[in-house]
């Protein structure tokens, strides 16, 4: 079985005043998803600044009939990453999962979680793709639609969010949702695609939930999956100037789909892009991003990114440096 023990933190990197230890910090964790040859996997764990935690995204898990573990290459997400690390913290109960988009490297992890702890409330976009989706996709998000229908069969404990929309997590965060619109993206044009992206899988990833959270004078950017097309015709022309404005950002696309459109329009200090090694390297993230002055971070070169903000400046550690 292979081992997924995360080596321990060896840099840590300052911007503005470092956070005080103690109560009121916001601590956003970027998980290292390892390379199965399956999608590419995104995880966030966050904690607030009145102790409670949220998961954006949970990683890979694609169900396995072959695998012994139920689950290919014997990985998932929320069992192999997630819960070992809220377990070392001491949580026990996670207060809300954003499921950005129903592929199965964002939400696999879900799967195994929804099983594993309590988990008060699922917030996600609310999407459904229309038309028919190809291979397996079908199967993706069908599996999805049954987990949000078990939440939506409690009261009270889902939630279909929208641009403009505010999420109560706590009084001391202002946290906002800036795509999709509540009529969502549509542009299609498949010709402009490559055979690998069909529908089921840019339309999706267009209509991913992004939200921008404010700590005090410090803002993130949680940037889903959204593609380079999407970003430069549906999601920048729908925001108003300045909203995307952030000190750190999850890179939207892996980092993969970075543009210097985008990359202007939020001007990081600090930017986060959740790759396997094997692709960490060439992508365009470390040159758009560095381009407007962004420290660049990449899970496949770096592990696991934690930042953490006491609202007046954040701290990033990583736990290896750039091989």
């Amino acid at each position: 079985m292979t081992s997924f023990c995360l080596a321990i933190a060896v840099c840590v990197c300052s911007h503005a005043a470092e956070p005080s230890a103690g109560a009121g910090k916001f601590t956003l964790t970027v998980l290292d998803i390892p390379d199965i040859h399956r999608g590419a996997g995104l995880a966030l764990v966050m904690q607030t600044p009145g102790g409670r935690t949220f998961l954006y995204d949970t990683g890979n898990g694609y169900p396995s009939a072959t695998n012994v573990s139920g689950w290919a290459c014997d990985h998932n997400s929320g069992r192999d990453l997630i819960a070992p690390l809220l377990r070392a913290r001491g949580v026990k109960e996670i207060d809300g999962v954003v499921i950005s988009h129903a592929h199965y490297d964002h939400f696999g992890g879900f799967v195994w979680l929804v099983d594993h702890f309590p988990i008060r409330k699922l917030y996600d976009p609310g999407y459904e793709m229309p038309g028919r989706a190809s291979g397996h996709y079908g199967g993706e998000l069908g599996h999805y639609a049954q987990l949000r229908q078990q939440f939506k069969q409690r009261p009270g404990a889902y939630q279909a969010a929208h641009a403009g929309d505010k999420l109560a997590w706590d009084d001391r965060l202002d946290v906002e949702v800036l795509a999709p619109p509540k009529e969502f993206f549509h542009e299609r044009h498949p010709e402009k695609r490559s055979k690998n992206d069909p529908p089921a899988h840019y339309l999706l990833n267009a209509n991913a939930m992004i939200l921008r959270i404010q700590h005090g004078k410090v803002v993130f950017v949680l940037g889903g999956d959204i593609e380079a097309e999407d970003q430069k015709l549906s999601l920048l022309p729908s925001l108003p100037p300045g909203k995307l404005k952030c000190d750190v950002l999850v890179a939207p696309g892996h980092g993969i789909h970075a543009i210097p459109e985008f990359a202007e329009a939020a001007r990081p200090k600090v930017a986060v892009a959740s790759l396997f090694a094997r692709w960490a390297k060439g992508i365009p993230a470390w040159k758009v991003y560095g381009a407007v002055g962004a420290k660049v971070y990449v899970t496949g070169a770096h592990g696991k990114v934690e930042i953490v903000s006491d609202g007046e400046g954040f701290t990033t550690k990583v736990e290896r440096e750039q091989k």
